[in-house]
């Protein structure tokens, strides 16, 4: 199962939306979603969040943004991309909450 790493001061550490560390030649073992300038209570920011949390949740299971089509289709579907996506959610919910 991978992990997702949720930091609200991951600004100080890039600008992009996730950062991650590669594993071997595919996938990834953690991500870091950016959270300090959402304010989830406004629905855009809620929709940003989560698509972060999909793109991250993709990256941990072996998509990139250049994968084709069908490969992300594919891992979309697996078994690794819903469980890492549904343990990022709780893991927001729980940084969103404590802050």
């Amino acid at each position: 199962m991978k992990i997702l790493a949720l930091s609200a001061a991951f600004a100080v550490i890039s600008s992009s939306a996730f950062a991650a560390a590669p594993v071997g030649p595919v996938g990834y073992d953690y991500a870091v979603v950016r959270l300090a300038d959402l304010d989830i209570s406004q629905p855009a920011d809620a929709r940003r969040l989560e698509k972060r949390l999909e793109t991250a949740s993709m990256a941990a299971c072996g998509a990139q943004r250049f994968s084709a089509r069908d490969v992300k289709r594919a891992i979309a579907g697996s078994d690794c991309y819903r469980e890492t996506l549904a343990e990022a959610r709780i893991s927001a919910e729980a940084k969103l909450a404590a802050r």
